[in-house]
């Protein structure tokens, strides 16, 4: 069945089932702008106009008056985690007496408090004895905000957090977690069912096309340089320690261009309307990546002909084998400085890397020097690169572990950002080289795999703590307050 017959049928067996939930849930949407806005930016971290903007586009449930607070809580708030919820309420009895109820000992009638302290991490919500939100909804609602709080980014991040707050006070039951469950339960079945089904065979259809398309490209490329590979493999030196490895790869080759020869004859007698199905994807998958393994082996191997002959353009294949590692060990100071957390760029093993780059790229440029005056071999040459790509990955093994170790504050934390750190390096890039056709199982530690490994520790320490740390309730030195509202660290 083609993609169109599936969107078809599975439109009309959607329409019915989801269409009146969705009349149901459209109907009790929120309505009411809200009733007025209060700006007190004491930690002057938001953008006015901004905020105003975004805030005339709420929309509420029921009628509500919305107030913004922002204070500095300094070193302190860092650690007390009432500093916000206390600082709150003193600045509504200094300031803003409106915020309380007529007793003073709750938070006034239709009243949404939506706070944050840029210094302590925290993120807080207050709401009037009217506009009760249970205390999972009000973590929901700071959630929203942290992400762009983490960022920096305060306007935005309180925008999030009133938008949610829109959505979630005085929700009624079918718009709340509940309601939508029990109302859409068998929409939902009916949704997912029929859109994994259309969702896949258009995915596997796009994915298809692009598969043909590249494979077709490196094919035409393999095919047409075959005379050419096959005389550059004549011309590699048997008795190089790296040309005699390069050589057996070659009877790979040659056997490679009869499969890929099947793989292609496959592939073109598969019909476009086809492509949705997964046996389709699979074999032009497998085409695809034959194509790309022998256009990537038959460019080694003439630049292993090229380099180890010495023939005239051998510096433009030698650019190509020290290329990769070259990038890598000048970007090492970028890393160091902009990816590595700023606790950790300290460490000793930041430093022996530093160091290390910095030998191994004036090395590289001696070695280049020597290999124009024939002082080292080629062979040699190779050796330099493997064993430089060697020392690259141990040191940055080295500061992975001590980073996780200086970033993470428990052991649970220093374990996600090890496990994340680890499952980056062990993604092998393909680096079509002399050295990697040489040595097919050599590995080495890319230092984009340890920058990806840092970005994803740390997102994976972050998790962590928000997962540990739910909202707090309750007001140091409030003495009977006892309105509606918690905080929690972002």
């Amino acid at each position: 069945m083609s993609n169109v017959h599936r969107a078809v049928v599975g439109g009309v067996a959607l329409l019915g089932v989801v269409g009146t939930s969705v009349g149901l849930f459209v109907a009790q949407a929120p309505e009411h702008a809200a009733s007025s806005l209060v700006v007190d930016d004491g930690a002057q971290v938001l953008d006015l106009p901004t905020l105003e903007a975004g805030a005339e586009e709420l929309r509420f449930h029921e009628p509500t008056d919305v107030a913004v607070f922002t204070t500095l809580g300094g070193e302190a708030a860092r650690t007390d985690d009432l500093a916000l919820n206390t600082a709150v309420l003193e600045h509504a009895r200094a300031e803003r007496t409106e915020w309380l109820s007529a007793d003073g000992q709750t938070w006034a009638d239709d009243l949404f408090v939506f706070a944050v302290d840029p210094e302590g991490r925290l993120v807080g919500t207050y709401f009037g004895e009217n506009r009760t939100v249970d205390p999972e909804e009000q973590l929901e609602i700071q959630d929203a905000a942290k992400d762009d709080f983490r960022a920096a980014d305060w306007t935005d991040g309180t925008l999030a957090g009133l938008e949610a707050g829109a959505d979630r006070i005085e929700r009624p039951f079918v718009r709340s977690a509940g309601g939508v469950v029990v109302a859409g339960l068998l929409s939902l079945l009916t949704a997912v069912g029929l859109g994994s089904w259309l969702g896949v065979g258009v995915h596997r259809a796009r994915v298809s096309r692009d598969m043909r398309a590249e494979g077709d490209r490196r094919m035409a490329d393999v095919i047409g340089s075959m005379d050419e590979t096959e005389l550059r493999a004549r011309l590699i030196p048997e008795d190089s320690r790296y040309g005699g490895r390069v050589l057996r790869r070659y009877d790979e080759f040659t056997r490679g261009v009869r499969e890929l020869t099947e793989l292609g004859n496959e592939a073109r007698a598969i019909p476009g309307s086809a492509y949705n199905r997964k046996a389709s994807q699979t074999r032009l998958t497998a085409y695809r990546d034959k194509a790309a393994e022998l256009d990537d082996l038959d460019d080694v191997i003439a630049d292993t002909a090229v380099f180890l002959g010495r023939e005239p353009t051998w510096n433009e294949a030698w650019a190509r084998q020290e290329g990769p590692l070259r990038e890598d060990l000048e970007q090492v100071d970028t890393v160091l400085s902009d990816d590595v957390p700023a606790e950790a760029r300290g460490l000793p093993e930041a430093q022996e890397l530093r160091e290390f780059a910095s030998d191994a790229l004036a090395e590289l440029d001696r070695l280049r020097g020597r290999l124009e005056a024939q002082e080292v071999s080629p062979d040699d040459a190779l050796d330099v690169l493997r064993s430089t790509r060697d020392g690259l990955s141990e040191r940055l093994d080295r500061l992975a572990g001590a980073v996780a170790e200086e970033v993470g504050d428990t052991a649970e934390e220093r374990e996600a950002m090890s496990e994340a750190m680890r499952g980056e390096r062990g993604r092998r890039r393909a680096e079509p080289s002399i050295i990697g056709a040489a040595y097919p199982s050599w590995g080495w530690y890319h230092l984009g795999a340890f920058q990806s490994g840092l970005h994803s520790g740390s997102a994976a320490v972050e998790q962590s703590r928000a997962s540990s740390s739910g909202a707090t309730s309750g007001y140091s030195g409030g003495g009977s307050f006892s309105g509606a509202g918690s905080s929690s660290r972002f």
